[in-house]
């Protein structure tokens, strides 16, 4: 099927919709694959992955934040094959050394984790003294989206399972569901295939730029929560898969599913736009975002950072799916143009798309 995706058009909306997100000087690639009935239908590549050398199937992209998903996974997939269980304690396997002296502590589980109810802030910089806290109890169901809560469950599956993180997915996850092209870590096949990545004002950097200030991503880094490198053909294999339920039963599918946190204060969470464009809900479940709409229900992920951006969804009562990959910073606006040319009644994405506008109109821009 990729192969017959990789020879059908793109339609020309949505074709139009990447040529004009290309124009901006921001952004340097994208990549995009469209799933219906549970197959891939249309794969598309605009722009270059580095000066001479155009975006392709072969590229791999960072796509920040979409690592999340792949925790979720192995947690999911370990817990349907019973050697543990999401509401095991994770002070029983792993202590952190900022937070175990705090008697919450006791009460965090991968559910509440990865659920991000674990009332932690994002990353241990985002504190005045640069040391992760809990800012209120875990598990009230409200969100507190948290990278770092994401390492500290990656931190307990190493020492629950004594091996390394990429070694557990690979095993659990990469290599039962016969998938190729994703990296959690930065591994030799990425050489030569990873975009420049492009800020968002337009300053082009080195492959396997991890931030503003041209830190590297060494060979054999990696995070459970950030700088997955993906082709699109690899992720959206990885969709297919989960529409089809491979490797995973009934039970631990609805688990996936269930709305877990969600929050009226904290940005993105509360609906905005007009009428019966909301999605509701809109929070986390088990490591993936909830959008819900009549009649289908959005599995969702994004990632975000200074030069990249990814949106990739399922939904499994429809069996559609969209992996959309942007090589370039500030590029968000120009991805949910993307996403709505594909699919203009995604409640998810008119969500999004007022909450942009809002937040420009506030800052004058």
């Amino acid at each position: 099927s990729f192969a017959e995706a990789a020879q059908t058009p793109v339609p020309q909306a949505d074709s139009k919709a990447a040529e004009a997100a290309l124009a901006q000087p921001n952004i340097a690639g994208i990549g995009l694959a469209r799933i219906e009935g549970g197959e891939v239908v249309w794969t598309g590549y605009w722009g270059e992955q580095s000066q001479g050398v155009p975006v392709s199937e072969k590229t791999a992209f960072n796509t920040a934040s979409v690592s999340k998903t792949i925790i979720a996974e192995t947690v999911l997939r370990l817990t349907d094959q019973g050697k543990m269980a999401l509401d095991d304690p994770i002070a029983d396997h792993y202590t952190h050394p900022q937070l175990a002296e705090d008697p919450r502590y006791a009460a965090l589980t991968p559910r509440l984790l990865l659920s991000h109810q674990a009332a932690l802030k994002n990353w241990p910089w985002m504190y005045d003294d640069n040391r992760l806290a809990f800012t209120a109890a875990p598990g009230k169901g409200e969100v507190s989206y948290s990278g770092a809560g994401l390492e500290i469950v990656m931190r307990y599956l190493e020492a629950r399972f004594d091996t390394t993180y990429p070694e557990l997915v690979q095993e659990v996850v990469f290599d039962p569901l016969g998938l190729e092209g994703l990296a959690v870590a930065r591994e030799d096949w990425l050489e030569g295939r990873v975009s420049e990545p492009r800020g968002g004002d337009g300053t082009v950097y080195a492959p396997f730029t991890r931030s503003g200030d041209a830190n590297l991503i060494q060979l054999g880094d990696y995070s459970a929560a950030d700088n997955l490198y993906a082709t699109v053909p690899g992720y959206a294999q990885l969709l297919v898969q989960l529409i089809k339920g491979i490797g995973l039963s009934d039970e631990i599918r609805a688990e996936r599913a269930t709305l877990l946190s969600s929050s009226d204060t904290e940005l993105g969470y509360k609906c905005i736009a007009e009428g019966d464009d909301c999605p509701d809900p809109i929070g986390y479940g088990v490591g993936w975002g909830i959008f819900g709409e009549p009649g289908r229900t959005v599995l969702s992920h994004g990632g975000n950072d200074f030069a990249e951006h990814a949106q990739v969804y399922f939904i499994p009562e429809t069996r559609e799916g969209l992996v959309m990959f942007v090589n370039g910073g500030n590029a968000f606006p120009a991805g949910i143009d993307i996403i709505l040319a594909i699919d203009p009644e995604l409640r998810k994405a008119k969500h999004l798309d007022a909450l942009i506008k809002k937040m420009r109109e506030k800052g004058g821009s």
